[in-house]
């Protein structure tokens, strides 16, 4: 049971500890507790681990559905597709009701371009349906090019969403800690503090960007380059904030704490810090790491203290799109904000002011980059990028970086392992679902409108 609440909250390492715990008292291989394990390692990005462990969970236990589906999601995850569907087919037909293996093959249907088919295994009454599985019906109206379709189901899922599951969007939690970080990192407070002398062993390099702005695409293409490695969102800086405590003196909290910094042992408390970022990227090979969490946005002080001359690229697009893309996704998001187009709207606003409190406060190592010049121009905008970085080594050429499908790393990052072919489908996806469902963004534009200004998309149209 320890291993499962682990696991479910994100301790991953504390999680498979104690699974194999379980497994050495029993004496014994367990169908159950070693299908547990092969989805945690599932988690971990170790596949081929989970594979083997999953192939002989399944030996034992033949009737576990969720082992079943879990397997079927680690080939989605080494990208054969073939195999996937085959292990879910077999499961539905043996438990034809499941709802879980009906929704993965599903979502295969998408994926390998048979929306139709997806359709007709979700069947006509969308109000039985689960929230994840109206998101599904709506990325198959989408493909279809039946905007006012797919509008309804990603509406309807995000109604559920709070009606059913009681999920709601609380910004006053996020616009008092922007406050506080506001407060305290002001020029004149933070150019005093110490900074990790030291170079360290690899470059962290921080790709910023909301949900849906294009920041994995940028992290796939960087991924084909020599010498750079992905590592996604694991183990974000914003990790490190709960050690700080017991690594400075005195009772305040981050960011006050940052003060002590000028009277600690300041270069032991850095490196202690330093360490246990790199800890988890420690198998990852070459001098560039890219580093996507999200959350990086809230702690550009802290990685300014670790990380002095790291390059950090923000990946932009415009603001409707990204709310069209976040409102077509079975994602809560950070506080809960992707359960309406407002609230995600809310958040994107709150979250790009701290952004722009950084840059108009701290000498950052900051490039911006827009989605649509990835999309429509990928070998000058990553020549951009990686000169930035001050990366040597020569790019792939365009049809490589179209296909979009170097090997893939281990561990590999989900986004990666999901890629697709470099597609137009996103550049200004807005228009369309708006001139279908005109009310749209009626409840946004307003918060938004100042960001399309300010990033150079127009007046909003």
């Amino acid at each position: 049971m320890l291993g499962v609440a682990l696991t479910e909250t994100g301790r991953l390492t504390a999680g498979e500890r104690h699974y194999r715990l379980a497994l050495a008292y029993l004496g014994r291989e367990d169908g159950l507790v070693m299908a547990n394990l092969a989805w945690n390692l599932k988690l971990q990005g170790r596949l081929e681990e989970a594979g083997k462990i999953y192939e002989r969970a399944l030996t034992m236990r033949a009737d576990n559905k969720r082992a079943v589906g879990g397997f079927a999601q680690v080939h989605m995850a080494r990208g054969d597709w073939d195999k996937a569907v085959a292990l879910l087919d077999s499961g539905l037909a043996q438990w034809p009701g499941e709802r879980t293996l009906r929704l993965l093959r599903t979502l295969a249907d998408i994926h390998l371009g048979a929306p139709n088919e997806a359709l007709a295994r979700l069947g006509d009454a969308p109000e039985q349906l689960l929230a994840s599985e109206l998101v599904a019906r709506g990325q198959a109206f989408a493909r279809l090019d039946r905007p006012a379709e797919a509008i309804q189901s990603y509406a309807l899922a995000k109604k559920f969403q709070r009606e059913r599951q009681g999920l709601s969007y609380q910004p006053q939690i996020f616009t008092a800690r922007a406050e506080t970080y506001k407060n305290y990192f002001k020029s004149e407070r933070f150019s005093p503090l110490p900074r990790a002398g030291t170079p360290a062993a690899k470059q962290p390099v921080f790709i910023l960007g909301f949900p849906r702005s294009g920041s994995s695409l940028l992290e796939q293409l960087l991924a084909q380059v020599a010498g750079f490695s992905a590592s996604d969102e694991i183990a974000p800086v914003g990790d490190l904030v709960p050690l700080m405590p017991k690594l400075v003196s005195g009772d305040k909290q981050y960011p006050e704490l940052l003060d002590r910094l000028l009277v600690d042992e300041h270069d032991e408390v850095l490196g202690q810090l330093r360490a246990k970022y790199f800890a988890p990227r420690a198998r990852l090979p070459g001098p560039f790491i890219t580093d996507r969490a999200v959350s990086n946005i809230w702690h550009l002080g802290l990685i300014k203290l670790l990380f002095p001359e790291a390059p950090i690229i923000h990946v932009l697009r415009h603001p409707f799109d990204v709310m069209l893309s976040n409102l077509a996704q079975d994602r809560k998001l950070e506080g809960n904000c992707g359960v309406s187009i407002a609230a995600t709207a809310r958040h994107y606003d709150t979250m790009m002011g701290m952004l722009k409190h950084y840059r108009g406060q701290l000498t950052l190592r900051y490039l911006p980059v827009k989605y649509e010049d990835l999309v429509t121009a990928p070998t000058q905008t990553l020549r951009r990028v990686v000169d930035f970085i001050g990366a040597p080594g020569a790019l792939p050429d365009e049809a490589a970086l179209a296909a979009n499908a170097a090997p893939i790393p281990e561990p590999p990052p989900a986004h990666i392992v999901a890629r697709e072919q470099m597609h137009f489908r996103g550049l200004y996806r807005f228009r369309a679902y708006r001139d279908a469902a005109p009310a749209l963004f009626s409840d946004v534009r307003d918060i938004l409108r100042p960001w399309i200004e300010d990033l150079g998309y127009g007046d909003g149209s």
